[in-house]
């Protein structure tokens, strides 16, 4: 075991020889106040090691090989806090600055680390003071430093809304009572957050212009940082890595961020707006007594009627009437008058003249593409017919497939068009019905006749 004073007698020893193992010679004034510790005594706060940039496997390795050569030239620096967890709480010395050097120090078994302790207030406070240490790192570009200082206005943002209402605290409490306030005593490295908090610009709801104070803070232009920010959130992986090693612009990477940006806005531009189309009277008048139709939906119901009987044996000859009032709600006084969006019609086919049994086919009109969406409002009519259609206008047929599909509907589709050509797009399912509900529409049928 290594004993500490005769550790700490030898390296004062090399500190007057000039030959210090603990740090180079520029950076003397960082060792004011040093102690030294054992590199397990240090507590890693994931949040805190996620705040600074990851080492490659190369820059660790050589890490390693100049700690064994030279030991832990600068000084870790932590802060002595109560960490709180599901363990219950403690007190720890969580690790600000030096991350690196303490995991390579423990992964090589050190003994003794010089360390060197922080005061601060607030987690939040040793977050902004972490984020503003990396922006003093030698040979960092503007890149690292906006990244760096976006991070950095996040925690000045919370820092800013805090400060408001401590002010808006302190003025009820000024108006109630005079306080006399007594001096406290602050670290240094607290004194100068503090500064920084000042400097901020609050506006009156306690917020930042996060993309001015990080051009602030990163000495850059604002539109250097908003630009930044844009390829930070919307860039790929590999372009915003580009960016961060240098070898890709950040105003070049934003430039091929808005071109695709554009190229997504034109193609959504250039989709097919939802198309509402009325079927004139017309259309609907031939559809209705269109004889092909009828003969087809006459014979699909032999079909699955008489299934032993092949398609082409059945003795089909149709006959059909509407028993609603469909046809005299769009021809009046033999004149066509304006159609309704949603109506709906059902006739009564007689397939033939044996068949007693008469086949009930129901029709729904649907002229808009948002009817199309409330298609399940049908499952009750649709069930009193053997055979049920919806009918649209041509250019309403994939939305029309596509919402019976999900809706789950045991309907069929007939599509019309101004020519008028009439075709059966999906076929419709067959529903057997009871004796009750075929007698009750026999009545409708002949009442209607009269």
């Amino acid at each position: 075991m290594l004993n500490l004073d005769k550790f700490k007698k030898k390296e004062e020893e090399k500190l007057k020889e000039g030959k210090t193992s603990l740090r180079e010679k520029e950076s003397q004034e960082k060792l004011t106040n040093v102690d030294y510790k054992s590199p397990g005594a240090f507590h890693i706060e994931p949040e805190y090691r996620e705040l600074i940039r990851k080492q490659t496997e190369d820059e660790a390795r050589n890490f390693e090989e100049s700690i064994k050569a030279e030991g832990v030239r600068e000084p870790i620096l932590y802060w002595t806090h109560t960490l709180r967890d599901n363990t219950g709480a403690r007190v720890v010395h969580t690790v600000v600055d030096g991350h690196h050097r303490c995991e390579a120090a423990i992964k090589l078994g050190l003994e003794y680390i010089p360390c060197k302790e922080l005061k601060f207030s607030t987690h939040n406070d040793v977050r902004i003071w972490m984020l503003r240490n990396q922006l003093g790192r030698r040979n960092i570009g503007d890149a690292e430093k906006i990244r760096i200082a976006l991070q950095l206005t996040e925690f000045l943002g919370i820092e800013a809304k805090e400060r408001k209402k401590r002010q808006v605290q302190g003025f009820n409490a000024a108006a109630d009572k005079k306080v006399e306030a007594k001096p406290v005593e602050v670290s240094e490295e607290q004194n100068e957050l503090d500064d920084l908090k000042k400097s901020l610009n609050i506006d009156p709801k306690g917020r930042i212009n996060r993309a001015e104070e990080a051009a602030k803070i990163a000495g850059v232009s604002t539109k250097n940082v908003t630009k930044m920010k844009k390829v930070i959130e919307k860039g790929p992986a590999d372009m915003l890595n580009a960016v961060m090693d240098g070898y890709l612009s950040i105003h070049k990477a934003w430039t091929e961020l808005r071109a695709v940006e554009l190229e997504e806005k034109k193609k959504r531009s250039r989709k097919p707006k939802k198309v509402d189309k009325d079927l004139t009277p017309k259309q609907v008048q031939a559809l209705l007594n269109n004889a092909v139709l009828v003969e087809k939906v006459s014979r699909v119901a032999l079909a699955f009627r008489y299934p032993d009987t092949s398609f082409e044996e059945q003795n089909v000859n149709p006959s059909h009437q509407h028993y609603n009032d469909f046809t005299i709600r769009f021809v009046e006084n033999n004149a066509e008058v304006k159609q309704s969006k949603f109506a709906d019609v059902v006739q009564v086919v007689k397939p033939n003249d044996s068949e007693l049994s008469p086949l009930v086919v129901g029709y729904q009109i649907v002229s808009t593409f948002d009817d199309l969406q409330n298609l399940n409002s049908l499952i009750d009519l649709s069930a009193s017919c053997h055979k049920f259609y919806i009918v649209v206008d041509d250019s309403l047929l994939e939305e029309a497939k596509r919402q019976v599909e999900k809706q789950k509907l045991k309907v069929g589709i007939i599509t019309t068009n101004p020519s008028p050509q009439v075709e059966v797009a999906l076929e419709s399912h067959y529903i057997v019905l009871n004796e009750h509900q075929e007698l009750q529409i026999l009545r409708e049928a002949f009442f209607r006749s009269l």
